[in-house]
């Protein structure tokens, strides 16, 4: 332990302002402040409360929506029963303006919740099983399970019982509430097909074999833009647990606390190596470990558009949510089919839902449901991530959703393809909430000066991977004006259409596009494309004007 106790040392000279209050938290007070304040009214709370305390309970002031908080609900897995769908969809409508957001970690976000109607909405929630509890700043995040764990015909491990024995670690326990350095995502997959972006989070467990018996290889340090490592380490599930514990107990006690861009696990690894902190859980758990096993976790992670057959003979029905904003009124339908078919409902990490258990499809396909969000999708639609934006995050640049939303449809129209697996991500800034960095083009807001003005735009990333073993997105494009992007991706998407093997993905055509060409060498050719592409139709507009 002696080198994560040198790292943390060198790094603790000046801890972060944010170090005192959460020195001086007390869950059991926060919440009674929280409760207070839905009686005595928007005006008297605090300003750390607001930016702080309130989030640990994952209720989020929005200064986009003054007076209205968001709620973020835990949706463990993304599993939600039939009947707790129909209590958040009754929130969302009765409160909330019958909005909602499905998340990138299998959430639900409910918005314009106004202060006085906090109690009873997080009241019904947790009269169902699901809380808001430890769903924002430094906490353990939403558990990440393969959206059909337990169900689908390749998932060996199910993994619900894993997810819910290290939940009960740490959720509503005083001991881990806001306690860690920073925050924390966990992802486990006991499936042949990485459906949950397992690679991309703080602790990852992905199906493995070694000496004839499934477990999996641990991965650490993922974050926005970077791949969890091995760590070299097969683990048994019956030992998931306290490996888990191992690894959230070093980064509590050897996490750096001064800079909270660099505070993740991942800088605390970098600082000692893998093989130090390796060596690190081996001693917290008090017995050696083998060495990691034959990786099982497929890198494309599979389709699971239309009619998906599961192992108990019944079907799943799969509905893309566009940018994940949904309803809570499309919700309750959705809860209404799943419960007349004694069925459920599964998040994905690309916001969109799973119908399970279904046993009669042609009448869960009449609803009106699968009209509005599509049972097979546009390849432009199907995998299509936008996180918060503007609108409603303090933090957006640009809108993101409507953005996202626009360029699928335009190139949907443009540039028509089918049976291909295209994964558009948006961020609307560079925390990059939309998973941009995993992205086959991954899209983050910004500023562009255009004629001596600042006009929205995005920097447009090439080549991200939700396997461990491909290389992190590269900056493509910088700097293009917002409602010019889409232009230049259809001129990618051309290229792609026009010149791929049969079946092959997005991600695979850029792997091997790079393996030919530098980056900086396929944006030229998109560039000229695009240009060309612009002179044509002005000449074609000038002889339209001269015809007329």
């Amino acid at each position: 332990m002696t080198s994560l106790q040198q790292a943390n040392s060198e790094r603790s000279l000046k801890r972060h302002k944010t170090e005192s209050i959460k020195d001086a938290f007390s869950a059991p007070e926060a919440w009674e402040r929280l409760m207070g304040y839905a009686k005595s009214g928007y005006a008297s709370i605090t300003d750390e409360d607001k930016d702080f305390v309130l989030k640990s309970f994952g209720v989020f002031d929005r200064p986009a929506t003054p007076e209205q908080f968001m709620i973020r609900v835990r949706i463990a897995g993304g599993a939600l029963s039939s009947e707790q769908a129909m209590v958040v969809a009754y929130v969302a409508t009765k409160f909330g303006r019958d909005y909602i957001d499905l998340t990138t970690r299998q959430q639900i976000e409910l918005r314009y919740i106004r202060i006085e109607d906090l109690p009873e909405a997080l009241r019904l929630l947790e009269s169902v099983g699901l809380t808001s509890y430890q769903t924002g700043v430094d906490n353990f995040r939403n558990i990440l399970l393969d959206p059909l764990d337990g169900l689908a015909q390749d998932n060996i491990i199910s993994c619900h019982t894993i997810l819910q024995e290290i939940q009960g670690v740490f959720l509503k326990n005083d001991e881990w509430i806001t306690t860690l350095p920073r925050k924390f995502n966990i992802g486990i997959n006991g499936s042949l097909s990485n459906r949950c972006n397992i690679f991309g989070q703080d602790f990852a467990l992905a199906l493995a074999q070694k000496g004839g018996e499934y477990g999996f290889n641990l991965y650490l340090g993922g974050r926005v833009g970077h791949l969890a490592q091995s760590a070299d380490m097969f683990v048994l599930p019956s030992q998931a647990k306290a490996v888990f514990v191992a690894v959230a107990s070093l980064f509590k006690t050897y996490g750096f606390r001064d800079n909270r861009n660099k505070n993740r696990l991942k800088f605390l690894i970098d600082a000692v190596g893998m093989e130090e902190f390796r060596s690190a859980i081996i001693i917290s758990l008090g017995e050696d470990m083998p060495h990691e096993g034959l990786s099982l976790c497929d890198a494309e992670g599979g389709d699971h558009y239309g009619h998906i057959a599961l192992k108990d003979g019944t079907f799943a029905l799969y509905a893309a949510v566009p940018s994940g904003v949904f309803s809570g009124s499309d919700l309750m339908e959705a809860a209404r089919i799943a419960e007349s078919q004694n069925g459920a409902i599964r998040l994905t990490i690309e916001q969109n839902l799973i119908l399970t258990g279904i046993r009669d499809e042609s009448a869960a396909l009449a609803s009106a449901l699968f009209s509005k969000y599509p049972n097979r999708p546009s390849p432009y639609m199907a995998n299509l991530i936008a996180c918060a934006g503007s609108e409603h995050c303090p933090f957006g640049v640009i809108p993101g959703k409507p953005d996202a939303i626009v360029m699928s449809e335009y190139l949907k129209r443009n540039v028509p393809i089918e049976n291909a697996k295209i994964r558009l991500y948006w961020s609307a800034c560079i925390k990059g909430c939309g998973i941009h960095g995993a992205g086959d083009l991954g899209f983050v807001g910004c500023k562009v000066p255009r004629d001596g003005k600042t006009v929205l735009g995005v920097d447009i990333f090439l080549g991200g991977s939700l396997s461990h073993n491909d290389e992190e997105a590269k900056l493509f494009l910088k700097g293009i004006v917002l409602e010019e992007a889409p232009q230049y991706v259809a001129e990618l998407m051309k290229l792609y259409r026009d010149t791929r093997f049969e079946g092959e993905s997005l991600e695979q055509f850029i792997r091997e596009l790079r393996s030919h060409y530098e980056i900086s060498e396929i944006a030229d050719i998109v560039r000229h494309n695009c240009a060309m592409m612009n002179e044509e139709n002005a000449n074609l507009q000038t002889l339209d004007r001269i015809n007329r």
